[in-house]
């Protein structure tokens, strides 16, 4: 291919002197032998001069620099952008449209693999409760189809060895059905164990609180019987001082016999108004 890019003349650069003022700039900082400054508040000011010294003469020199170096790019730059507009930009498109043909294909012979893998997938699978997905399967082109079913064959070992071990547990039906949802059977265990912890916890509590209660009320009740069995017992009758009046004549007695009947505490009412109106009797109630 014949050139279509050449560079017909070479930029010239002069930095003859360029050794010289190295030479110049290295001797200039020894003289000023920075490194031995102290640092202190009595050199403050001779650090500060020293610094902006140096640096506007560096100042200058970049500037210096900077100027060669658009002089140098100017032209390179007006070219370097025809060049990205004319020819860049063309190549550019194309690899694109070519990129997107790329992966069309490569997209398309990718699924071809995946379908293939889920196919198989679901002629080995004997368990409705496992997903395709649950496998969580890399499936890239570069995989073969021969290890990834491999992949396919000791997933569904591993849960055919868990239903077994599952079997053989107590508490099988509930750890089944959490095994079923997250196909992880030491955490199906685990939680199942923690279930039935908290089921029997909350037995006990419940049969203790059973327990308390009935005491409760057989002491109630044995509280009640026995007040009921106890006898009344009557106030001692103790008879009001009689007022200092002067002497009378004592009323006439009678005396009367009859027969009375009712409860216990009718009796020891009866008792109870004969001893208030200072009635004398005698006899038992019976």
């Amino acid at each position: 291919m014949s050139k279509i890019i050449e560079v017909t003349q070479k930029p010239i650069i002069a930095y003859d002197l360029i050794k010289q003022k190295s030479e110049e700039v290295e001797a200039k900082i020894q003289s000023l032998n920075i490194e031995a400054l102290e640092p202190s508040e009595d050199n403050l000011s001779l650090i500060k001069s020293t610094r902006a010294e140096l640096n506007s003469e560096f100042k200058t020199l970049e500037e210096q620099r900077k100027m060669v170096k658009d002089i140098v790019l100017k032209d390179y730059n007006i070219f370097e952008e025809q060049y990205k507009k004319l020819i860049g930009s063309k190549f550019q498109d194309a690899d694109k449209t070519l990129k997107t043909l790329v992966d069309t294909v490569t997209d398309e012979i990718l699924q071809i693999k995946i379908n293939g893998i889920v196919e198989y997938f679901n002629k080995v699978n004997n368990y409705d409760f496992i997903g395709f997905e649950d496998l969580q399967l890399k499936i890239i082109k570069s995989i073969s189809d021969k290890k990834l079913k491999e992949e396919i064959d000791t997933y569904l070992s591993s849960i055919k060895q868990s239903l077994k071990t599952i079997e053989t547990l107590q508490n099988k039906e509930r750890v089944l059905a959490k095994f079923q949802m997250h196909k992880d059977l030491s955490r199906a265990i685990s939680d199942t164990n923690l279930e039935v912890q908290r089921e029997e916890q909350i037995k006990a509590q419940n049969e203790e609180r059973e327990r308390l209660a009935k005491e409760r009320q057989q002491r109630e009740q044995e509280e009640r019987e026995r007040v009921m069995e106890e006898p009344v017992h009557q106030p001692a009758y103790e008879p009001e001082p009689e007022p200092l009046v002067e002497a009378i004549e004592p009323e006439k007695t009678f005396k009367s016999s009859f027969t009375v009947y009712g409860t216990k505490e009718q009796f020891a009412m009866l008792k109870q108004f004969m001893q208030e109106n200072n009635i004398k009797y005698e006899g038992v109630a019976r």
